[in-house]
């Protein structure tokens, strides 16, 4: 048996090989070498786009699970550490350790100011955020985003005004921004097809941990001991930078970054044992070829090809400038680099030149103007983005903005902030039975009843907000935070990735993720607000009114995409908004919830 790995490679030729693969349409292409003949040889390899559970890819998504933890740390630090870290009147100045304070002074205003000022750094990450992963790469991203989360864990620690403490804050928002983007376009882009909610819900479960974590050990520390618990990211930062480096860079943005021979390795790491030539296929025809010309295969390689009526065979390889780039098998090359042959009667296909290559921006793609008409899903991406805010679960688990300080005396937090603490453990097991059952129930399944469970959990409490009984609030409180993590909490980070084409995939993720932090920031203006206003009960009418709503939306335009390919969701849900709830085949009346088939 020959080498996997090594000198002993037996290149591809120009012969005929005995298999090939099949495209959308059904019909039979000949294959794409991209790796050695005994990597792609489908009778002893089963096809990689079936391939199972990697040790490899969990671990590699574990690693950039502690981007998202860094974010839900973030995100519940100030809140849960408001009493050990704010002083709000003039006393109580004396220093702790060295020359830090025990307490930093902060106004109610500038106290808003620290706590908001995190979601304005997200949104500008965010935005910065794809133009950075497209240049340097999704892996060398998140490397190099810890640097914000170092930067902002030392500035909060060491901080002894709140003007300092809320610039710490900012940096760490610029991380959380970055992180949010790239960490889910990282995760679905390795992810083999079939296990892509698996993997992709490790990054909101780790981000309820994170958020649990700041909870616990903010009802723990005393007043010295918070700048240790703000210091926790740093800590996570340098652990991922030390691992994640040595793992591999996503194939698709390798490809689309010319470095075809290191995208022919990652793909052969990420689905070792598999037959990956369907799979490099797709990742092929994913990328952007709306403005390509066509080219003939120069004579070393296309000189056999040539069709019946004695046209040359052409090759296909969008944003790649020159066939030399992607073949370098000459006489004299090495076993390392990249052979990518074709095989004779290759349809004519385009490739795109160097000086014709134009990333879709934002704008493009909203209003359809990429290669495939993407207008439905950016609406639906938007939509399920903006329901995750909107549904009024933050007001749950954080104890300076609580549902739960709205039945405790306001003299005595601690049962407030252990009320926080049981609200988001009841997140944890939610989370794991999402991640286990979102690829085999479905994406649309699990938000439906996630919605329609936040919009009884809301009638619920707003029931026990007007008539009185606490306990009925409690109930409804833990039982919201249950329903919104298996569903709504954590399937829209990952939905984004897989149902946008790689070509555009920057831009919907930067827009996706740039409208949650967008209301993030309104959320915190606005909330707070209305909750010291005589009309705080009303509040979770309006979250009902939103869930109920959005259930309405999901059931009748999200499309479902647990174990199908990105390119033929694409293709059937491409155009303007339409309905995917549809009748009963021969002619029945009644309508069932299901994809446009």
């Amino acid at each position: 048996m020959l080498p996997r790995y090594g000198k002993a490679h037996t290149r591809c030729s120009g012969a005929k090989t005995r298999s090939a693969v099949v495209n959308n349409s059904g019909l039979s292409v000949p294959r794409v070498f991209a790796v050695d003949l005994h990597d792609v040889d489908s009778d002893k390899f089963q096809d990689s786009r079936d391939s199972g559970f990697s040790s490899y890819v969990l671990t590699t998504v574990l690693l950039v699970s502690l981007s998202a933890m860094c974010i839900g740390w973030s995100l519940g630090i100030a809140g849960a550490s408001k009493l050990t870290i704010c002083l709000f009147q003039d006393e109580d100045t004396s220093s702790g350790v060295g020359e830090f304070p025990k307490h930093i002074l902060f106004s109610e205003n500038s106290w808003s100011v620290a706590i908001g000022i995190l979601s304005v750094g997200g949104l500008v990450g965010a935005l910065a955020s794809g133009v950075i992963a497209d240049s340097i790469g999704r892996r060398n991203t998140l490397v190099i985003n810890n640097g914000f989360f170092l930067a902002g864990s030392v500035w909060m620690g060491t901080a002894t005004t709140a003007v300092h403490f809320s610039l710490g804050r900012f940096v760490m928002g610029i991380g959380c921004g970055v992180a949010s983007n790239v960490a889910n376009t990282y995760v679905g882009e390795i992810s083999p097809i079939g296990w892509r909610g698996f993997y992709g819900a490790f990054f909101h479960f780790a981000l309820m941990l994170g958020i649990l974590g700041t909870q616990i050990a903010s009802a723990l520390v005393d007043h010295m001991q918070w700048r240790v618990v703000v210091a926790i990211p740093g800590v996570l930062s340098l652990i991922q930078i030390a691992m994640l480096s040595l793992r591999v860079e996503s194939p698709s943005y390798l490809i689309k970054a010319r470095h075809v021979n290191e995208a022919r390795h990652a793909l052969l790491k990420l689905r070792s044992g598999f037959d990956v030539t369907a799979e490099w296929q797709e990742c092929l025809a994913s990328l952007d070829s709306s403005a390509c010309i066509t080219t003939d295969i120069p004579p070393a390689i296309g000189a056999s090809s040539s069709s019946s009526s004695g046209t040359p065979g052409k090759f296909t390889h969008p944003r790649v400038g020159s066939l030399s780039q992607l073949d370098s098998s000459t006489e004299d090359a090495s076993d390392s680099e990249a052979t990518v042959k074709c095989s004779a009667a290759m349809k004519p296909v385009a490739v795109k030149t160097e000086g014709q290559t134009r990333k879709p921006g934002m704008w493009q793609m909203i209003c359809g103007r990429t290669r495939d008409d993407l207008r439905h899903l950016v609406v639906c991406n938007m939509a399920v983005m903006c329901l995750q805010q909107l549904c009024g679960v933050y007001v749950v688990l954080f104890s300076d903005c609580s549902l739960a300080s709205m039945l405790f005396d306001p003299e005595s937090p601690l049962p407030t902030r252990w009320a926080c603490i049981i609200a988001c453990v009841a997140a944890i097991p939610a989370g794991i039975l999402c991640m286990f059952k979102v690829d085999t129930l479905g994406r649309r399944p699990l938000l439906l009843i996630s919605l329609g469970g936040m919009c009884a959990c809301s009638v619920l409490i707003s029931v026990g907000l007007f008539y009185g009984p606490s306990a009925l609030v409690m109930a409804a409180m833990f039982l919201c935070c249950f329903v919104f993590n298996m569903g709504v909490g954590g399937i829209p980070w990952f939905y984004i990735s897989e149902s946008t084409p790689a070509y555009a995939r920057s831009a919907m993720t930067m827009l996706g993720c740039s409208v949650y932090w967008c209301l993030s920031i309104i959320i915190g203006l606005i909330v707070p607000a209305i909750e010291r206003s005589s009309s705080s009960q009303w509040l979770f009418v309006v979250y009902g009114s939103i869930s109920a709503l959005g259930f309405l939306f999901v059931a009748m335009f999200v499309p479902e995409t647990a174990t199908r390919a990105t390119a033929d969701i694409v293709k059937e849900h491409s155009g303007s908004m339409h309905f995917v709830i549809k009748r009963r085949p021969r002619g029945s009346s009644q309508f069932f919830i299901g994809d446009r088939r």
